[in-house]
């Protein structure tokens, strides 16, 4: 019996990654009791992502989640409660598994503290997809805010029968070395790509250029240095080159540096999330993704965006940060790195002045090479790996226990 439950995100924003994690899990443990609880439109979304047959072999619970903007005592609070009782339900049955697809901090001390009483054969997963403030760099001085911090909840109460799940072998190795207590308890499991999601149709290098810039229209993710970009290139190069901002601005309104430049955008970010077709007919007329995100805030978060470059062959163009060169060791030439914004503007020009169509497809093959190590069914033996580990560990533990019998210490 595995739960399946998405606590972070109640707009459908993580559908792609639940699919796909479905998917893994479906193909690891095909005849297991499978059940998915989330908000009820996240619901409705990652079922028509999913095929008929894998859906229908999922039971799906409505739950209400935290709303996004919960402060850290509600979002507790509230976690606490859909815990609590999901542990209450798992206790019943045997070979127990709860997969916790995203957690904040307050999500894993709720987890902890309803753990201390309902958890001795219950294996406990979570997958660390962001909200790792705190782990790496300086900390809040204040008690309270240092309390809400990652780090402090992932060494809270310890870690008993708890495996943390990274989507790259780099977060995992940066995490465990900034937190050595860790060691043991992270696996690292490559993003897996959302199932129904391939590109069957690859463009070419042809004029225009498309670049794209995908998501949410932040400056952490850089969408002042794309607005900048497309402006200085399109007033040079004209119509040789496009520029697609394929999103929306931040919900909360926060206000954006440069978006009244935005003239120089074929498409613009609306204000309102996109539908998922929507979005991957915007992906589909792309040449080139530009990941211009920053460091601070992207240092040990798997991105979602370039698992969308990944799925519809995209080359693309990062910043140079560790998360994307581990990347591009790990895969090859699959776009380019930059440095700056001057190089950036540099690589731009150098693609629309070379039109090099034979290395743009050598770029295309080696993402369909990644692409296809990233699928639910390639991944599953990966899976089935990492959760006999974590029973192996918690077996162990158990029998190295000093016994409770007082009969067996008499004498």
């Amino acid at each position: 019996m595995i739960f399946v439950c998405e606590l972070g995100f109640v707009d459908g924003a993580h559908v792609p990654f639940n699919a796909g994690l479905l998917a893994t899990i479906r193909a690891a443990f095909p005849e297991e009791e499978l059940f998915f609880f989330g908000a009820p439109s996240h619901i409705e979304e990652l079922k028509r992502q999913l095929d008929l047959p894998l859906a229908g072999s999922v039971s799906w619970t409505e739950i209400l989640p935290p709303n996004p903007s919960a402060t850290y005592l509600a979002r507790f609070f509230c976690e606490l409660k859909i815990i609590r009782s999901l542990l209450r339900i798992l206790s019943r049955g045997d070979r127990r598994r709860l997969l916790l697809t995203s957690a904040y901090p307050s999500t894993l001390v709720a987890l902890k503290l309803a753990m201390r009483f309902r958890s001795e054969n219950i294996n406990v997963q979570v997958v660390l997809h962001g909200f790792l403030s705190g782990v790496v760099g300086k900390r809040y001085r204040r008690p309270i805010r240092r309390f809400q911090e990652m780090r402090t909840a992932l060494t809270f109460l310890g870690n008993s029968n708890i495996q943390y799940i990274v989507l790259e072998e780099f977060v995992r190795n940066t995490l465990v070395s900034h937190v050595p207590t860790l060691s043991g308890k992270v696996e690292a499991l490559d993003h897996p790509l959302s199932p129904n999601e391939a590109g069957s149709h690859v463009n070419d290098l042809d004029a225009p250029v498309r670049f794209g810039f995908l998501g949410l229209a932040s400056e952490s993710k850089g969408f002042p240095l794309f607005v900048r970009l497309a402006k200085e290139v399109t007033a040079k190069y004209g119509h040789q080159a496009e520029f697609h901002a394929i999103g929306r601005f931040p919900a909360d309104g926060t206000p954006v540096p440069a978006v009244g430049e935005m003239g120089a955008l074929a498409t613009k970010p609306g204000v309102i999330r996109m539908s998922r077709a929507d979005f991957i007919h915007g992906v589909r007329r792309l040449a080139f993704i530009i990941l211009p995100y920053e460091e601070v805030c992207y240092g040990l978060s798997a991105s979602g965006t370039l698992l969308d470059a990944i799925a519809w062959e995209k080359p693309v163009i990062a910043r140079s940060i560790p998360i994307f060169k581990s990347m591009f060791e790990k895969h090859g030439d699959i776009g380019y790195l930059f440095r700056d914004e001057a190089e950036l503007r540099i690589i731009v020009e150098r693609i629309l002045q070379k039109g090099d169509k034979s290395h743009y497809r050598r770029q295309v093959l080696n993402i369909r090479n990644t692409r296809s190590a990233r699928t639910p069914s390639a991944l599953a033996a990966f899976y089935r790996e990492i959760c006999r580990k974590q029973e192996a560990a918690r077996v162990s533990a158990h029998l190295s226990r000093p016994s409770r019998d007082p009969a067996k210490h008499i004498g």
